[in-house]
This record gives structure tokens, sequence and C-alpha cells, in this order.
């Protein structure tokens, strides 16, 4: 499925959720939106009719690598989904270190607090390639909340699954020991991120060492033992910087 893009006039960064403040040069079609908005979970039961009304109010975004979509203390206005790529969203520790709390790829949503009410955003929110964020104002994507309440329905689903995923990393930077941390974040993206191979699970991860380091509260250095380890107890193949096999899957949910 080809992905479409939309020509945005640039926005200063403490607006950048204000679509209103966009001059968007779209040339993309409405069936192109409709493409990307069936793609996200809680579109993905309506029928034509209805994703062409959200197709309708759709304005698309570009971000280059590294480049932030939204910074902390900024008051984004919009429901964001994105379209192509990978997002982290992170935060800082009070000893200012970087707490990524979650890697979002295609389908996903965030920024569905910026429906309820003006908030200054408690988190930064930065693209990790080449990114595409597909935008909905805030006052628009009300009106279809009223207009669909089976959306609403679906969004509070997946707000639940987000807390149970924070009650998880809270238990995770608990006392919990470091070894149950490292096997339970490889389990996570293995579900998200893996594909089947004949040895086992691929998982190409969407993070650097540190990064991994960072999402589960350690050390880089904790993480490359343990996973040497992991590596000598035959549980999992390291075939590049990023590429990990998961070979014993059992043994990673057995160890939590």
């Amino acid at each position: 499925m080809s992905l479409s893009r939309c020509d945005i006039t640039p926005v200063p960064l403490s607006h950048w959720g204000d679509v209103s403040m966009a001059k968007p040069n779209c040339k993309c079609t409405i069936e192109g939106h409709m493409a990307c908005a069936a793609r996200v979970p809680i579109f993905s039961s309506l029928g034509t009719e209805e994703l062409k009304q959200i197709a309708s109010l759709i304005v698309q975004k570009s971000y280059k690598k590294n480049e932030l979509i939204i910074e902390e203390g900024s008051t984004p206005h919009n429901f964001m989904i994105v379209n192509k790529g990978k997002i982290k969203v992170y935060g800082y520790s009070q000893d200012g270190k970087e707490q990524i709390m979650y890697i979002l790829t295609p389908g996903d949503f965030f920024g569905e607090r910026n429906l309820l009410h003006n908030r200054q955003a408690d988190y930064n929110a930065q693209a990790m390639e080449d990114t595409v964020v597909c935008m909905i104002q805030r006052e628009k994507f009300q009106e279809l909340l009223f207009k669909f309440p089976g959306i609403s329905i679906k969004i509070m689903d997946v707000l639940c699954g987000r807390l149970e995923k924070m009650e998880s990393m809270f238990k995770k930077i608990s006392p919990k020991d470091v070894d149950s941390r490292v096997n339970m974040v490889l389990l996570e993206l293995s579900h998200k991120f893996g594909r089947r191979h004949e040895k086992g699970i691929l998982v190409e991860l969407p993070m650097n060492r540190e990064e991994l380091a960072n999402y589960i509260g350690v050390a880089r250095e904790t993480v490359s033992r343990k996973i040497s380890s992991l590596k000598d107890e035959g549980i999992i193949e390291i075939l590049g910087n990023k590429k990990i096999l998961i070979l014993n899957e059992e043994a990673l949910e057995n160890s939590i």
C-alpha cells in the first residue's frame, strides 16, 4: 500500500499542533487519507462513508529523523496518527536521565488527551526515522466522536491498555531484578516488532542499546551484559546491532 504525503508550510514548534495555523498545500486525495485512517485500529471497523468523513479532516506533516514532533511544555491541539516511520515518546527522570515511555509505529495514535482540554505536554515525542504524522484538530475530532460514539469506546479500550502498560513499566522500575526487566522488554518488543523465523522470532529492535537501557531504567552496560548472557545460554542469537533472534521464548517468559 502506497503512502501519500502532504506539503505543509512549517509551523513554529510551540504551535505545531494547531492545524488551523498550518497552510496545507495537500495534493493527497481523500482516498489516500482513507488508506491511512483504515490502518488505525479504532477506525478499522468503520464503513467507507465513515472513513471518508474521517479522511476529510486529516492534515499530514512530515518530520525528519531526530526531529522533535512534540516538545515538553508546548500545548498541542491535535489527535495524531503515525502514518509512516517510528516515534519515541519520552520524558526525563529527576536526575535528568531520558526515560522512554512508548515506541509508536504506523497505526498507533497519540495526543488523545489533547481532545479534552488545553494542557502543556509533560513529554517529548521525537521521530526515530523519517516519519509522517496524520493530524486531526481537536474541535473537528470532538464533532466526529459525537457522530460516531463507537470510536469513543475504542479509544477508551486503547487507553486502558496504555494504563496497563504504564503499570507494567512501574513494576519494571520497581525492585524486580534486572534480568526479569530485560527479559520482559525483549518479549514486549518481540510481540510488536518480531516476525516468525525458522529458528524462532526475529526482532528488529527499534532502538539502540542506550535507548533500550533508558526504556527499562538501567545502565547500558547492564543491558549489554544481560544480552550477552542470554546469548551464552542459547536463548537468543545476536544477528547485528539491532537484530536479535529469540530461540527460546518460553525460557524468557519463565524467568519473569
